[in-house]
C-alpha cells in the first residue's frame, strides 16, 4: 500500500496546465491519496467542455466562481457558485461557460486515474493553437474522457 502523506498547499502551489481556454492547477494528486481521488482547480474562458463519459471514474464538479451550464444525463442545469454536480462513471456529462467572464470550478475524479497525464497531453496538443482532432480523440480515449453526442 502506498504511503499517504498530508499536504497543505498555498494557492500558488500545484502543477499548472494551460491548454487552449483551460487553465488547470493540480491541487491533490492521485499519488498523494494512494489512488483514492485527485483534485484540480479549473479556470476556463467562455467555451465548452464537450459532452463525454468516464467508464472507470466518477467526477464531481464544484462551482467556485461564475455560472456554469451543466449537461448531465441528457438534461441541462444552470448552476452558480456553491453548486455541485456529481457524474458517476457511465453517466454522460459536459459543461458550458456562456461568458462573458471566465468561470472557476474544482474537479474531483475518483478513483484517481492519472488525469494529470491527460492534462499534460492536452498542453502538448494545444501548444500550436487549434488541436489536431485525431490526436485529441486518441488522448480522450486513452485517459477515460470519451466524447459522446448530446442527445
Amino acid at each position: 500500500m502506498p504511503k499517504i502523506e498530508p499536504a497543505a498547499l498555498t494557492a500558488q502551489e500545484g502543477e499548472v496546465f494551460d491548454a487552449g481556454p483551460f487553465h488547470l492547477v493540480s491541487r491533490v494528486t492521485g499519488e498523494q491519496t494512494g489512488g483514492a481521488f485527485e483534485l484540480y482547480d479549473l479556470l476556463f474562458a467562455p467555451g465548452t467542455v464537450d459532452y463525454h463519459i468516464h467508464r472507470k471514474m466518477d467526477e464531481t464538479i464544484l462551482v467556485v466562481e461564475g455560472e456554469v451550464e451543466f449537461l448531465l444525463a441528457g438534461q441541462s442545469y444552470k448552476r452558480s457558485a456553491g453548486s455541485a454536480i456529481f457524474a458517476p462513471r457511465g453517466v454522460h456529462h459536459g459543461f458550458i461557460n456562456h461568458g462573458p467572464s471566465s468561470v472557476r470550478v474544482m474537479l474531483i475524479f475518483n478513483p484517481a486515474s492519472s488525469q494529470d497525464a491527460y492534462f499534460r497531453e492536452l498542453v502538448r496538443i494545444f501548444k500550436n493553437g487549434a488541436p489536431n482532432s485525431e490526436e485529441l480523440s486518441a488522448a480522450q480515449i486513452k485517459f477515460d474522457q470519451e466524447l459522446v453526442p448530446f442527445p
